[in-house]
């Protein structure tokens, strides 16, 4: 089992001084972006199954079997393999807040953001029972098409990002939502 205080105080640096630690809840992996994600992984793993899948059973060239398999897995990955990576981030991801900055790390890799950053958007769970915060990222062509700053927030928290660029600063699904926004709310007040 691993101790989120002491992987993200392995971290700090000379002078640092951490003001809160925590994780995602790894119950939680559904998001409003699956409300399209499902649905679409459905629709491309059905195309994938009647229109490839008999090509290749027909004993069709080789390079079908290659396409239709690559096809095959990336269908099952947003269908059933992004929600055992999201998982797994959440069992393996620690947030940390210091009177310097906020980061993400697993102790392989480590995200970080300066705390006085303004710009992060804060949400809240229906029940007010969990908290996400995302720092925005840089600034592309997908916001006028998605509404969103960039295609790394479209896949965000998806379990999909990290795939089309580096992955986003943010905090995931927090159950202890009050405290991580204090601990926010000092730093950047500094």
């Amino acid at each position: 089992m691993m101790d989120p205080r002491a992987l993200a105080s392995e971290q700090l640096r000379s002078g640092e001084r951490l003001l809160w630690v925590g994780q995602s809840d790894p119950r939680v992996l559904l998001t409003g972006r699956d409300g399209f994600l499902i649905p679409f992984s459905l629709l491309w793993c059905g195309i994938v199954m009647f229109t490839m899948v008999p090509e290749t059973v027909a004993e069709g060239p080789s390079f079908v079997l290659v396409l239709s398999s690559v096809f095959v897995l990336i269908g099952l990955h947003m269908l059933v393999g992004r929600f055992l990576v999201k998982r797994h981030r959440k069992r393996t991801e620690v947030y940390a807040v210091t009177d310097r900055r906020v980061f993400v790390t697993n102790g392989r890799s480590t995200r970080e953001t300066d705390v006085r950053r303004t710009d992060r958007s804060v949400h809240w769970s229906r029940g007010r029972d969990h908290c996400s915060v995302q720092w925005e990222t840089g600034n592309s062509g997908a916001r006028a098409f998605f509404g969103t700053n960039n295609a790394q927030a479209i896949y965000a928290n998806t379990g999909l990002d990290g795939f089309f660029g580096p992955r986003s600063t943010a905090f995931w699904d927090v159950p202890d939502g009050q405290a991580m926004m204090s601990a926010l709310d000092e730093a950047s007040a500094r």
